[in-house]
């Protein structure tokens, strides 16, 4: 696939074929993404592909506590309501709310109906069926400082293009982290690590209308401003 059109076609993707994929294959994403740039070549990355029965345990405990009333409390922080800090302002939760509003339309839920809000939430916490996820990791002496972050956002970025090249889908999602102790748990991760972010990896299901969803992207001439 050209880099163009991988860019191009990249989507987040939200529902999977039960197809397992080969742990070498997300190995070889991985090692080909791995040259992703990184702040003086720092690298800060580390890995865990988790998949079969740890999969299972991570999707079940997500549900469990999601519909048990628990909040989210990633290593990453989450805006803190009691602080006054209530998220994403502005334009950019005007954003949030079309790319929420078109999807749920794409699937058939109507304003106000709860049970298939909450039925979208739990398959969000099962990570969408996919069959295998990637969790992402820095070392705690790195304090979620800014670079390191933004070199995860390369990665990722390099990870989900890469994919493609294997006729994998991926989707970037809090979701597999939300419950950094309980992934710890479940995963093997040592307590020295901060839990970043979540990927799921698998083989698209084309034929799910949620997959025919393509979130919109503003005209670049709003965004820009040429200085010469």
């Amino acid at each position: 696939m050209e880099l163009i059109d991988a860019i191009k076609k990249r989507k987040s993707v939200r529902a999977f074929k039960p197809q397992a994929v080969p742990t070498e294959t997300i190995k070889q994403v991985l090692e080909i993404a791995c040259r992703a740039p990184s702040s003086v070549n720092s690298q800060p990355w580390e890995f865990f592909i988790v998949k079969g029965e740890k999969l299972d345990k991570l999707r079940n405990m997500g549900v469990e506590r999601v519909s048990q009333g628990n909040k989210p409390n990633p290593d990453v922080p989450l805006p803190d309501k009691e602080k006054g800090d209530m998220g994403l302002p502005g334009i950019y939760k005007k954003r949030q709310v079309v790319l929420g509003v078109t999807m749920f339309k794409v699937l058939g839920i109507a304003k106000g109906d709860q049970k298939a809000m909450m039925d979208y939430m739990a398959s969000m916490y099962r990570f969408f069926d996919a069959p295998a996820v990637i969790i992402i990791c820095i070392d705690k002496m790195l304090k979620l400082l800014t670079y390191p972050l933004i070199d995860i956002g390369a990665l990722i970025q390099t990870i989900a293009l890469t994919a493609q090249e294997f006729d994998l889908g991926t989707c970037i999602m809090r979701a597999i982290v939300d419950f950094p102790e309980q992934v710890r748990e479940i995963v093997g991760i040592p307590d020295s690590k901060n839990i970043v972010i979540g990927m799921t990896i698998g083989y698209p299901d084309w034929d799910h209308p949620i997959n025919s969803f393509q979130s919109e992207r503003d005209d670049v001439e709003d965004l820009l401003t040429v200085v010469e």
